[in-house]
């Protein structure tokens, strides 16, 4: 064999793969399709990433690239007669009470880089074709260089993204969660009105009544700032991407205070198709990672925090059927199903709360019963290792949402914006 391992792309699943591999003294090569660095969306970290990056040694690299500091998120109704505020030192350990706000080209950059440093092989500009998958391990062929070259590892693991290489080949079977297919529209701005003091680096979500918009501050300028909304919802505008886009900034009041004076400064940038989850994360030589393993909507900014935990699950299920001298077993091949499933089912229960107007309202109530705040500030900053206190209180939580859409326990949310008018159908 060639390597150890081969992973394919080196975003931050495969980079977190590649260095857990790496430091466990495991010859690891990634595989890029792009050259490092590009435009990524995705921008807002969560806490509980912060032990993986810890661990594989990008902490400390990440503390000096001036990366805007995030303390909290914070959710504002779009006619802005409501709004929250959650500050994870409140009730979260040191270690978790912050993270970043990051321009994914450089983050993911770093992360590359760093990979590389604890002895990754890194190709760039180099495109998979094909990979053949035997008990005893992989041959991948890829171009490089405008050449077509094959290498070999007992391991594959695929960070691809929603690329979904290994899933597309293979023809693995996935669900769509039971969540309607969603598009966004993004891009860069300047002159963004920010929140004062502490809270500046803070997300912002403004929640809309057909959708959402996403505010990350990227540095003392520039601010990412995204609309989602259902396919279907778009569709039945009629308008472009961007037309729509500037529809809504324009017809939203709380859009107009902050955007009011905004300037973009790139391209309009599209993603659609959100929401799918592999059923089989992980076979006798190979694993699922991040995207590829499966995409959940993005409102509690979810996705580098699966990617790097679940790249780093991977590498040590890996590491561990290595010391065996065996391939993985079918049990350790459900664990790692199970553990990511598990991770991305406690995002799908808010993700599905956060849609559903009446729960949404419990979410936002300025007066939570004892110990329900608590459990929301843990479920926004990531938190899917639930002891059973936790578990207990985020029970309530859904509780009380279930309960609010007949009997109302907290006062009724109006998403209406006298500012606001659909945009026209088609």
């Amino acid at each position: 064999m060639d390597y150890d391992a081969i992973i394919i792309g080196g975003g931050p699943g495969g980079s977190t793969a590649g260095s857990t591999l790496a430091k466990a003294g495991k010859k690891v090569l990634i595989l890029e399709r792009e050259r490092f660095p590009r435009f990524h969306v995705g921008e807002s970290l969560i806490p509980y990433g912060n032990d993986v990056l810890r661990e594989i040694g990008a902490w400390e690299k990440m503390e000096k690239s001036a990366f805007m500091e995030k303390l909290g998120a914070e959710f504002v109704l779009g006619n802005s007669k409501a709004s929250i505020r959650i500050l994870f030192g409140r009730y979260l350990k040191a270690g978790y009470a912050q993270t970043f706000q990051v321009e994914r080209a450089k983050f993911d950059n770093l992360l590359l880089e760093h990979s590389g440093s604890l002895g990754c092989e890194i190709w760039q500009e180099t495109k998979v074709k094909s990979a053949t998958i035997t008990d005893d391990g992989v041959t991948v062929s890829c171009d490089k260089d405008g050449t077509t070259r094959q290498v070999s590892a007992r391991w594959i693991f695929d960070a691809s993204g929603r690329d979904a290489f290994l899933g597309k080949q293979m023809q693995l079977p996935k669900t769509d969660l039971g969540l309607p297919k969603k598009f966004a529209t993004f891009a860069h701005f300047k002159c963004v009105e920010r929140n004062c003091f502490p809270d500046q680096g803070h997300i912002t979500i403004v929640r809309l009544d057909f959708g959402w918009f996403w505010m990350i501050p990227l540095d003392a300028e520039r601010t990412s700032v995204g609309l989602v909304q259902t396919l279907e919802h778009f569709k039945a505008t009629g308008m472009s991407p961007g037309e729509c886009f500037n529809h809504v900034v324009a017809t939203t009041t709380e859009l107009q205070r902050r955007m009011g004076k905004s300037e973009r400064v790139n391209e309009f940038a599209f993603a659609g198709d959100y929401t799918y989850r592999h059923l089989q994360n992980a076979g006798p030589r190979w694993f699922l990672i991040g995207d590829a393993a499966g995409f959940i909507d993005p409102i509690f900014s979810s996705g580098v925090m699966l990617a790097i935990r679940s790249g780093n699950a991977a590498a040590k299920e890996c590491i561990a059927a290595d010391a065996k001298g065996t391939a993985l077993s079918p049990r350790a091949q459900k664990r790692y199903t199970k553990h990511v499933g598990k991770m991305c089912q406690v995002f799908l229960n808010m993700i599905k709360m956060f849609y559903d107007n009446k729960a949404f309202e419990v979410f936002m109530d300025k007066n939570p019963p004892k110990g329900m705040e608590w459990a929301v500030n843990n479920l926004v900053a990531g938190n899917t290792r639930l002891g059973w206190r936790l578990r207990l209180h985020v029970w309530a939580f859904y509780a009380i949402c279930a309960i609010q859409k007949r009997f109302e326990l907290v006062p009724h949310l109006d998403l209406s914006d006298p500012a606001a008018a659909e945009p026209p159908a088609a």
